[in-house]
């Protein structure tokens, strides 16, 4: 897997992914500095969301995760420092469709 990069000349910025076929495999998403607030939305089963030491492709163990419940929006805002971020989601179920918004300040 490779992280996607969510960088665009419009906002918001809207990027859809399929997730991993094992499931609780970590997809990072690379989030501009110039972006206020995400929205993650997971498609028909439950998600769980990683802000911190999350790693593409790998399989959450000790990441502290967030949980998502099914076709509910999850808002996240952005830390001010401008700088940019990254995000890392994950379902218990496998091909698992997520949604990703991202919005300008």
């Amino acid at each position: 897997m490779a992280a996607i990069d969510t960088a665009g000349t419009s906002y918001p910025n809207n990027k859809k992914v399929t997730l991993s076929g094992t499931p609780n495999t970590m997809q990072e998403f690379q989030i501009p500095g110039d972006s206020e607030r995400v929205e993650i939305q997971f498609v028909g089963a439950s998600g769980l969301v990683v802000f911190q030491s999350g790693a593409d492709g790998a399989v959450i163990s000790s990441q502290v995760a967030y949980p998502v419940p099914a076709d509910s929006s999850f808002w996240y805002q952005l830390p001010r420092s401008k700088q940019d971020h990254s995000v890392w989601v994950a379902s218990g179920s496998a091909s698992t469709v997520c949604h990703i918004v991202i919005y300008e300040a």
